[in-house]
Formats: C-alpha cells, sequence, structure tokens
C-alpha cells in the first residue's frame, strides 16, 4: 500500500517522534511510505524529512503561507494523483484540514492520528474544535489516549474511532550504553543524575523539576539536571535556573540524536507535565531502564501500570516530586527493581513493530471497505 503521512511541525516532539517511529516499522513490514511536511512560515519545522529519508519513497515539503491556502491544496491533491497515494495519515489539526479538502473526489482513504489537543489557549481551543467537525470526514481516527478517544467517539463517531497505543523502538534502548560511559560523554560527576525529555513549553512543568532540585539540594542532596529538548521557555527555564542557583548543576542539552545515552546518563527520569496524552519519553525511559516519576496525566497511569512500574504524583506538587526523587536516588535498589519492571512493560506492551502492526491492519480495512462500497 502506498501511503502519504502528513505533519506541519514548529518542532521536532513527541508526535515527530511517534511519526517517524511508525513510519520505520511500517516500512519495515512492506508499507511504500511518502512523507510530507507542509511549510507554513519561518518557524515550520521539516526536521522529520531528513529523520525518515532512508526508509521512505519520497520526501516533500508543501507550502502553506496561508491559514486556508488553496495553493497547498491543489498541490496536495495533484501529489495524491501523481504518486497514486492510496491513503493519507495525517498527524496534525492542520494537515487534517487540508487532506480532507484534497481528498474530495478520489478514491484515496483517510486516517488520522490525534496524539494531543491543546487546549488551553483560545486560539488552541478553536482549532481542537474545528479539527473535531473535519475528523468526521476520515474513514479511521485513532487517538493515542483514552482521554482523546473518548472526545474522538463523541465527535467522529464510536465506529470510526479506535485507540493505538504509541510504541517505541526496543532495539534502539537496548541498555548497550553503559552509566558510566554516558556520564564520562556528558561531563558528568558523580552527583545522582535527574533528566527531563521534551518540548520546553509552560505545560511541561519543568520549572517544577528545578524547584524541587534546588529543595533537594538545601537538604543536602546535590544532584545533576539535564533538561533534553527545545521550546519558548529555554531562555526563561535557564534564568529561573541561575536564580535558583543551579546553573552549574542544570545542562541543558537542547534536541539530541544520541538519546539512547542520555537516558543511560539518568538515574530518574522526571516528566512533571501538567497535561500528556501518551507520552513518548516515559516509553523510552520504561525500554532504557531508567525509573520514572510522572505525574498523573493522560494515560501516564496505564503505562506505569498504576505506580508498579514508576512513580506517579500529582501536577504541581513540588515537595511530592522532591520526595519521590530522593526516595530513588537513595534507594537505588528500589530504583533498579522499579525500572526492571517497567522494562519488561515496555517490551512485553509497547514496541514500535506492534504499534505499525495495528495500523497497517487498519490501512487494509479501511481500503477494502471504501472499495467494497465503490
Amino acid at each position: 500500500m502506498r501511503v502519504l503521512h502528513l505533519l506541519s511541525s514548529t518542532g521536532y516532539h513527541g508526535a515527530e517522534n511517534m511519526a517517524a517511529q511508525l513510519i520505520r516499522d511500517l516500512s519495515a513490514q512492506g508499507v511504500e511510505n511518502y512523507v510530507g511536511a507542509f511549510r507554513n512560515n519561518e518557524s515550520s519545522n521539516t526536521d522529520i524529512l531528513g529523520v525518515v529519508r532512508d526508509v521512505v519513497k519520497e520526501s516533500v515539503i508543501f507550502d502553506c503561507p496561508g491559514k486556508l491556502d488553496v495553493g497547498a491544496v491543489l498541490s496536495l491533491r495533484r501529489y495524491i494523483g501523481e504518486r497514486k497515494v492510496q491513503l493519507v495519515h495525517s498527524h496534525k489539526y492542520k494537515t487534517n484540514f487540508y487532506a480532507a479538502v484534497a481528498r474530495l473526489g478520489t478514491d484515496c482513504a483517510l486516517v488520522a492520528t490525534c496524539h494531543n489537543w491543546l487546549v488551553g489557549e483560545a486560539k488552541m481551543r478553536l482549532y481542537a474544535a474545528i479539527d473535531k467537525r473535519v475528523l468526521r470526514a476520515f474513514d479511521r481516527v485513532v487517538g493515542v489516549s483514552e482521554r482523546v478517544a473518548d472526545e474522538l467517539r463523541r465527535h467522529a463517531g464510536p465506529a470510526k474511532t479506535i485507540k493505538i497505543d504509541n510504541g517505541v523502538d526496543l532495539a534502539r534502548f537496548d541498555g548497550s550504553v553503559s552509566a558510566d560511559e554516558a556520564k564520562t560523554v556528558l561531563g558528568l560527576g558523580p552527583r545522582a543524575v535527574v533528566g527531563f525529555v521534551g518540548r520546553l513549553a509552560p505545560a511541561k512543568g519543568v520549572s517544577q523539576l528545578l524547584r524541587a532540585a534546588r529543595s533537594l539540594g538545601d537538604r543536602g542532596i546535590e544532584l545533576d539536571v539535564l533538561v533534553a529538548g527545545e521550546g519558548e521557555m529555554e531562555r526563561e527555564l535557564r534564568d529561573e535556573a541561575q536564580g535558583l542557583g543551579l546553573r552549574d548543576r542544570v545542562r541543558f542539552l537542547g534536541r539530541r540524536e544520541d538519546m539512547p545515552r542520555v537516558y543511560a546518563a539518568m538515574d530518574v527520569l522526571v516528566l512533571p507535565s501538567f497535561e500528556e496524552a501518551f507520552p513518548m519519553v516515559v516509553l523510552e525511559g520504561m525500554a532504557a531502564g531508567v525509573p520514572v516519576v510522572s505525574t498523573r496525566v493522560g494515560d501516564v497511569p496505564y503505562m506505569l501500570e498504576e505506580g508498579r512500574c514508576g512513580i506517579l504524583i500529582e501536577p504541581g506538587n513540588v515537595s511530592e516530586l522532591g520526595e519521590a526523587i530522593r526516595g530513588l536516588v537513595e534507594d537505588r535498589a528500589r530504583a533498579r527493581h522499579i525500572a526492571s519492571a517497567a522494562q519488561r512493560r515496555a517490551r512485553e506492551h509497547f514496541s514500535s513493530r506492534a504499534m505499525a502492526g495495528r495500523y497497517k491492519e487498519i490501512y487494509g480495512q479501511v481500503w477494502q471497505e471504501l472499495h467494497k462500497a465503490a
């Protein structure tokens, strides 16, 4: 089957990471993949094209400078026809709209994955409301968390809605990099290392981690903190770290290509988010054998099996976060036990190969339904 994956991104974050891994595993399972990225303005990110270039048939950029750009619709429609694309898989609210319009009058199937709806700001609430209506035109819509899937059932319909867990490349996080080697390469000393991975945005709660680290330091528990990722809050978080007296203890790594090494250097992975769906970073930490502390958001309790495979805390509770970190860095046996349980769970339930197999099955079902109807 020939599948075109569409994204419109401002950075390379969780949705892009998941889409890239899905494309890789689908390619290994015989799907002919194309990937298209929308270029909206100077802040557009098309990194995914390079990440998957070696496994796709072709990569393409669709210029879309306007909010309702007829040229982008025509370019996408022409591309679908010329490449004889059988199914468009859209991963973002903007590409959902353009895919639905470009598909009109063709025999192309439509599948969307809803990674999350960012509904905190008024503008995002508006986009989410439009997206929920656009998705009624799709043949299948996939929610990556139960909360998102529930919303999709209300708006796109229960018959069209499926929940598919995200998956991680288990071979990539196989523990082949030792902790000592990773810490040496990253220039870390003997102190315990606590890490965050993700977009540097208000909803991620990175400030909570910095404040917890300062509180623990005041109690004589010295930590090094790794912050891997990019985002609009980087300057603010750097200033906060300095204001808290953590300038020499917090390392902002930016986006990294060597994430297995970064995880290997961590004694604890922390996700202090106020809002999540099914975060890839938790899956990666589990697969890498790093004990995870996360807020009780989205599908994280399900991922961590209600605390058997990680520590769950309430969002915004800095003292609870600090206690969870302290407990793991001081009780290494408990930390190893939790990490081992999480690693087993990742291997048994959250492989990217299984995720891709489920999507491939959906593609086949949708294609057959459309052509039976025709």
